[in-house]
Formats: C-alpha cells, sequence, structure tokens
C-alpha cells in the first residue's frame, strides 16, 4: 500500500492550530453563541432576572459535548475558563447544566452548523472538493440483549452488548468541512439518510453550483441517484449491481458515468470519522434520549467544523494556500 501524502506544508499549520486549539474554540464559540442567540420563550421568573444567561448555559452545553464531559466534571472545570459572563454570574452547577441540555434547539443547532461550515469554506478562500457521505458507528453506555449462538453449549444463549447508534454526516471532501449531519439507531438504513441530509443543506443554502458526489453503496438507490441530479450534482455512488437498473433510470444513469477511479477519493471522510475517535478507537455519546443524541452529533460536528477553521486560519497566516482537491464534477 502506497503512503498517504498529506497536501503542501500541512503539518506546518496543523502543528500551530493544535497549540491554539482549546483557546481558539472557546472564542468561537462564545462569539457564535453571543451573536447569534438560540431563541426560546421566556420562562415566568416573578419579575426576577435570571441567575444565568441562556448565552451561558449554551456555551458550557456546547465545549462539554465537544470535551466529551459529564455534567460534573464540566462545573469543577469552568472556574478555569475565563469567560465574559463571569464578572456578573455565578457558576452553575451540574443539575442546571445538565438540564439545560435538554432546551437547546436542535434546528438552532442546525443553522449554526450550517453558519461554522460556511466560515470555513469562506476561510479556504476559493478552494474546492468534491462532496461525500458515510456514517459511523457510535459506542453508548447502554447494554442491549442480544440472541447469539454458543460454540461450546451449541445452543442460543442471551448476552448482553453495548448499544450501537450510527453518526452520519455529509462533507467536502479534502476540505474536511462538514455541511451536515444527523445520529439514528444503528438499524437504520444509510440509503434513508440521505434525502433528508440534502434538503436541509438545500434549506442552509450550502448545496454547491455543481459538484461530483461520493458514496458507498448503502446509499445506492434510484431515489437518491434523481435527488442528486435534480440538485444538480453528478452521483458517483458504488452500485450493488449493475444489472437491476431495468425501471430505474437515474440509477442507470449513474452507472454509465460512475468514475472508478475518482471514487477512491471517497475514503478521505474516514479522516473525519478517525479525527473523532476516542484513544479506544470509537466515537463514544453518553446520551441516551433520542432529542440529545442528535444534539450530540450536530455539536460533535459543530466543533469538527471550528478545529478545521482553526487550521484554516493558521495556514493562512503562514501565507500557506488551501488548494483545491479532486475533481469538482465529472458531468
Amino acid at each position: 500500500m502506497s503512503e498517504h501524502n498529506r497536501r503542501p506544508d500541512y503539518w506546518k499549520y496543523y502543528h500551530m492550530g493544535h497549540s491554539s486549539e482549546t483557546s481558539f474554540m472557546i472564542y468561537t464559540v462564545a462569539n457564535l453563541v453571543r451573536g447569534h442567540p438560540c431563541p426560546r420563550q421566556e420562562n415566568n421568573n416573578r419579575g426576577r432576572p435570571p441567575v444565568h444567561s441562556k448565552d451561558k448555559l449554551d456555551f458550557i452545553c456546547i465545549l462539554m459535548v465537544a470535551w466529551h464531559k459529564t455534567s460534573r466534571d464540566m462545573e469543577s472545570d469552568l472556574s478555569a475558563i475565563k469567560l465574559p459572563w463571569w464578572n456578573s454570574e455565578p457558576i452553575p452547577d451540574h443539575t442546571t447544566i445538565a438540564r439545560h441540555l435538554q432546551t437547546i434547539s436542535y434546528d438552532w443547532l442546525t443553522t449554526m452548523l450550517a453558519r461554522t461550515a460556511r466560515l470555513c469554506m469562506a476561510e479556504a478562500d476559493g478552494a474546492t472538493g468534491p462532496l461525500g457521505a458515510d456514517s459511523s458507528g457510535v459506542e453508548t453506555t447502554r447494554y442491549e440483549t442480544v440472541v447469539r449462538p454458543h460454540k461450546k453449549d451449541k445452543d442460543f444463549v442471551e448476552i448482553a452488548q453495548k448499544e450501537y447508534l450510527k453518526y452520519h454526516i455529509v462533507a467536502i471532501l479534502g476540505l474536511q468541512i462538514i455541511l451536515e449531519s444527523d445520529i439514528t439507531p444503528s438499524n437504520i438504513n444509510d440509503v434513508t439518510m440521505l434525502p433528508p441530509m440534502l434538503y436541509e443543506m438545500k434549506r442552509q443554502g450550502l448545496l454547491p453550483d455543481t459538484s461530483i458526489f461520493h458514496a458507498d453503496r448503502g446509499y445506492d438507490s434510484n431515489y437518491n441517484c434523481q435527488i442528486l441530479f435534480e440538485m444538480g450534482m453528478t452521483p458517483n455512488i458504488k452500485q450493488r449491481s449493475i444489472s437491476v437498473n431495468r425501471g430505474k433510470p437515474y440509477r442507470r444513469r449513474a452507472a454509465k458515468i460512475f468514475n472508478e477511479e475518482e471514487y477512491r477519493q471517497r475514503g478521505i471522510i474516514e479522516g473525519i470519522f478517525g479525527g473523532e475517535e476516542s484513544k479506544r478507537h470509537q466515537l463514544h455519546c453518553r446520551f441516551i434520549r433520542p432529542d440529545n443524541r442528535r444534539r450530540f452529533g450536530k455539536i460533535r460536528a459543530i466543533i469538527w467544523n471550528i478545529k478545521v477553521l482553526n487550521r484554516f486560519r493558521c495556514a493562512r497566516i503562514r501565507g500557506i494556500e488551501i488548494p483545491s482537491y479532486g475533481m469538482v464534477s465529472c458531468a
């Protein structure tokens, strides 16, 4: 196997970005939260001012998910973080942090993700790349009972194994900018997740004028190819079989223009999942409630884009140009 070659001068601005990552993340999240506050209904406090501002709690919850911390750990670490709210507001306790996470709007997180993606694309200064979609397993703290064959007893036994989720993303390959993300149970097929993510990208104005879209066999369907063609993109999707396209015109059209050489670019998206894995080489999610799971996925994508934005800015400081990657269109 040939050695993977990084883009020119990659490590020069990567190490600079890594050293300033924490401070840049705190600064950027605080500016995003204060500049675009999450809309909420005002609580009736009988005329009393709130003890903790909503913007401050939004900021704390986003950092808690970004740093894989519990609400108790976050409460202990907050004293070391200098925030603009600390002069007039106290540090919230872990119960307040945990309860506030459940009130953050999922639509607001989606808008925040789109905003960070646009910041990254603007910082890339015209650099482009093909789009790609993929999913990865997410380990949880919950166990489920499954029935499996036993080797010694030659019978089926019930065992407890950890429950897994699926982390779905659509990203700009090469630049590694996440445009849309979601988390679902592990039994959800990838083919059903692409349309809602594409429509959300269209609603947020993140669809390119023309681009090649890479995806593996899990996204192969006539409907997905139809949506991509209608949105002005060229599907470069690996098909399960090319002999079953009767009555499927869009899938047949995609099979004719499939580019095996360019399809190899699809694997670059795995770098995003690899960058999000822990020391045990696995994505972890502590949240059990379905609504909190989805918030976890959005916040992880937001934080990833902020890290990419930091590296792009470090490259600009060092005078290094971010190049485009691969084919943008094969139509």
